[in-house]
């Protein structure tokens, strides 16, 4: 089965959502970890929200790579 670059796009947006509901997730635990003070969970879910957010900026940059792959190729080949 083949899929286009858009496709495929799509597929990383869609991915960059999940990745935003873990996030949201996370950032709520963050908020009852900070409330009972317990600083040893708040460490492991500021860590975790770390890798979330680099994670979800990967995807995105792969996502708009691939989305916007031949504009780019426009831009550097003369009319």
């Amino acid at each position: 089965m083949e899929r286009s670059l858009t496709q495929m796009s799509e597929d990383y947006f869609k991915a960059a959502d999940d990745i935003n509901s873990l996030i949201m997730k996370y950032r709520q635990q963050l908020k009852e970890a900070y409330k009972s003070k317990d600083y040893l969970k708040t460490y492991e879910i500021k860590r975790k929200l770390t890798v979330f957010y680099d994670q979800k900026r990967d995807i995105l940059d792969t996502a708009y790579t691939l989305q916007n792959y031949y504009e780019s190729e426009r831009e550097v080949l003369p009319a």
